[in-house]
């Protein structure tokens, strides 16, 4: 009988499939559980039960146990005292809009502040690294994931180029990605926005503070022109507006 907390979705068996190939480690049962979760095999709120997890999945509790807890550090799931985890809730449009005016502010800064300090071996690493990206598809879930990693990666690293470790670490407790790429889930953007990781990448090689600023505003404020346009095509989950 299925158990009432799991609540998986017609697709499960195939993310049960990915881990029969060979015996799943914490990592492997971690991926499953989070291209399951970001492609809304278990929708926000949803209670996830580890003993019904572990006998869904084939695995057994301990696994489940230590990717669950990896993933609440991670800001996807929600521990309750004494109960079990559930599925963080998905942030309102207008939290994404602040989340975007907010990276508005300090990404720029931190793309010039690169393009000031950048070696030519990091400035090649960042053009490699930017190449990589844009390889999801509609159907697959774990490039969904990938993706959304690629895109969160890229702007750690210029970040982590502009030598301020205070704007880096405020960046990554926004936990921006994993919250657009729930969104707008299935709508391919990783391929769009590879090109504008490109040039950011290149003005900061170039070591053009102006244009690396500029780059990255262009890309921020065309990303939220994308979620808009996957909001009013409907293609994006379903989220509150306030």
């Amino acid at each position: 009988m299925e158990h009432p907390d799991l609540a998986p979705t017609a697709d499960a068996p195939a993310f049960v499939e990915r881990l029969a190939r060979r015996q799943p480690l914490v990592d492997d049962v971690h991926d499953v559980l989070v291209d399951m979760l970001m492609n809304h095999a278990f929708e926000p709120g949803a209670r996830l039960n580890i003993e019904a997890l572990a006998r869904a999945l084939g695995v057994s509790p301990t696994p489940v146990r230590e990717a669950l807890a990896r993933m609440e550090a991670g800001g996807l799931v929600v521990k309750e005292p004494r109960r079990s985890y559930t599925v963080a809730p998905l942030i309102g449009v207008e939290e994404l809009r602040l989340l975007i005016d907010f990276r508005l502010i300090v990404e720029p800064a931190a793309a010039a502040a690169a393009a000031r300090a950048v070696t030519a071996e990091q400035a090649a690493a960042l053009r490699a690294f930017a190449r990589t990206g844009g390889s999801g598809g509609n159907n697959d879930a774990a490039a969904n994931r990938l993706d959304m990693l690629y895109d969160a990666t890229f702007h750690d690293r210029v970040a982590e180029l502009s030598g301020n470790p205070w704007l880096r670490e405020s960046l990554g407790h926004l936990r921006s990605h994993l919250h657009m790429y729930r969104l707008y889930h299935h709508a391919q953007q990783a391929a769009a926005t590879k090109p504008e990781h490109l040039a950011i990448a290149k003005a900061i090689a170039q070591r053009d503070p102006d244009a690396a600023a500029e780059a990255m505003r262009a890309h921020l404020t065309t990303a939220m022109r994308r979620i808009d346009d996957v909001f009013a095509s409907g293609r994006a989950a379903t989220l509150p507006t306030a």
